[in-house]
């Protein structure tokens, strides 16, 4: 056998195992053990592991240690024909799984492998744990069966992992939606003892403390957070609201929006409940443009009441210069149509301008 031949062999067993093949799989097709030495002196063969070799053309696969572990448990049959869960198969577990996964940075020295029935190994950088796994437990992560996330967890705390560790893998496998935290919390109960905690603590209390030992939050937790600052800031702003439009003025804007010939005036532009939600919603001070459009197309404000309007919206920052200016404007465009309306920045109050009027004609 010529060797081209060889090496064209050799490649297509590896094409469907990361570019690998082991020595006993050579010799099913054919070759010896000193065609393959000869092979890897002219470089065309690479020994990554005790008769394991790569095909250097396909190039060196991610987790190369892992991989070449897992084909050594079946050195003669191909990574496609071992099923999953069989008896003599493997499934990477524990600290390997989380490389997989990329979960979290717990330290991963050794290889582990989970596998149905107590085997020996002599690589001193693999080490075989003995678990008959459920198939709902395994699942595949680059061709390689893997633990699932969530029974990853578990198996982490029963040999006792560092909590830290593993609260960082938690923390990612939940941000990634891996997980259900509310189903992992039920499967890590028994272990709250095994960290400290008391015996009666729930689930969901030892996943917050190993969370909260790698220094992590749970993204359900950020979300809550945010949601309880988001009302508190509403709630501040709300109550900030008379401050910002003077309360004299508030209720007289509240009367207005309640009278029946303001209500048949925006019948046709805008529902007067609209306009309402516009004024009275927190921090939506750009709502009051199209509002103080509104407001003077009906022609009910008087000039006091705008002016004092106009007095207390300058006071509130240049979020509400736009309604500042539509007080300013002789005339309303429909809700924020007008093409002619200046750049927020060119906006300032009558108090920086105090000659300027209305009634100043338009230079030409």
């Amino acid at each position: 056998m010529e060797r081209a031949e060889q090496l064209a062999i050799l490649s297509g067993v590896a094409a469907d195992q990361w570019g690998l093949v082991t020595a006993a799989q050579a010799k099913a097709h054919g070759l010896s053990a000193v065609q393959l030495k000869r092979l890897t002196e002219a470089g065309l063969l690479e020994n990554v592991g005790r008769g394991v070799y790569a095909v250097p053309a396909a190039g060196l696969p991610r987790h190369l240690e892992i991989k070449v572990a897992w084909l050594r448990l079946q050195p003669t049959v191909p990574a496609w024909e071992r099923p999953i869960g069989g008896p003599d198969s493997g499934v990477v577990s524990h600290a390997s799984a989380c490389q997989l996964h990329s979960l979290g940075d717990i330290p991963a020295p050794d290889v582990e492998i989970s596998v149905p029935r107590r085997r020996t190994t002599t690589e001193p950088f693999v080490r075989l744990r003995t678990a008959d796994l459920p198939t709902a437990d395994i699942t595949l992560v680059d061709g390689l069966p893997v633990t699932t996330p969530a029974r990853t967890i578990v198996d982490l705390l029963q040999t006792k992992a560092d909590g830290g560790h593993v609260g960082g893998v938690i923390a990612d496998a939940e941000r990634r939606d891996l997980v259900d935290i509310n189903v992992l919390a039920q499967a890590v109960q028994p272990y709250a003892r095994k960290y400290g905690l008391r015996p009666a603590a729930t689930g969901y209390e030892l996943v917050e403390h190993l969370v909260g030992q790698a220094g992590r939050t749970l993204h359900a937790q950020e979300v809550a957070r945010a949601g309880e600052e988001g009302l508190a800031i509403g709630a501040a702003l709300d109550a900030a609201m008379p401050d910002i439009l003077g309360s004299s003025v508030l209720r007289a804007l509240q009367e207005l929006l309640d009278s029946s010939a303001f209500k048949e005036a925006l019948r046709n532009t805008m529902p007067s409940s609209r306009l309402k939600d516009m004024l009275q919603q927190s921090g939506a001070m750009s709502g009051l443009l199209p509002a103080v459009q509104a407001l003077k197309m009906t022609s009910v404000l008087s000039p006091e009441t705008q002016r004092a309007l106009q007095g207390h919206l300058a006071m509130s920052g240049p979020a509400t210069a736009r309604a500042v200016r539509a007080l300013r404007q002789p005339d309303a465009a429909p809700f924020g149509n007008r093409n002619d309306a200046a750049p927020d920045n060119d906006c300032e109050s009558d108090e920086e301008h105090p000659d300027e009027s209305n009634d100043k004609p338009t230079p030409r």
